[in-house]
């Protein structure tokens, strides 16, 4: 087992994802973005709440609700470049 690199998919991305890309779908992930290339801004995304029942957390692969496209989504943060 020791220096062997094992490929490991994340069974949670399978479940979800999987039913939800459409075959015509590109993956387009690894850019941060609100808007998928097709146009569409809304996302299918995987997420938790809190007591509080605000987002405690979601993950960054998303699925465009239009055209079935993986994405990467966008944090608070990804924006911080634009300020300047």
């Amino acid at each position: 087992m020791f220096g062997r690199k094992v490929k490991r998919k994340n069974p949670l991305l399978v479940t979800v994802f999987d039913g939800v890309m459409r075959g015509e779908g590109t993956d387009y992930r690894g850019i941060p973005t609100c808007v998928c290339p097709c146009g569409c801004d809304t996302f299918i995304a995987c997420l938790k709440f809190d007591d509080d029942r605000e987002v405690a957390w979601y993950l960054l692969d998303g699925v465009c609700a239009l055209c079935g496209s993986l994405v990467t989504l966008p944090t608070p943060i990804d924006g911080d470049d634009d300020d300047d």
